[in-house]
């Protein structure tokens, strides 16, 4: 199996259950694959931890961590 449709059926499986995020799905899985940061900025409520949360699964032994900001988090 090449790379393409390996990387077709990560994306299904990444956009399961998930309404209108296929290309902040896919966007993010192509600046993780690319060794860049991401930064999901976005009104409570609109996915951006689910995005977070499903990429980790994209790798073998995958982990993450999480930080709440908001107004008051120092830089």
């Amino acid at each position: 199996m090449t790379v393409k449709p390996k990387i077709t059926e990560l994306l299904k499986r990444q956009n399961d259950g998930v309404i209108e995020k296929e290309q902040v799905i896919a966007l993010s899985l192509l600046s993780s694959v690319a060794g860049e940061s991401i930064f999901l900025l976005g009104a409570p409520g609109v996915a951006k931890s689910l995005v977070a949360r499903r990429l980790k699964y994209a790798y073998k032994d995958g982990s993450s961590f999480e930080y709440l900001m908001n107004r008051f988090s120092t830089p």
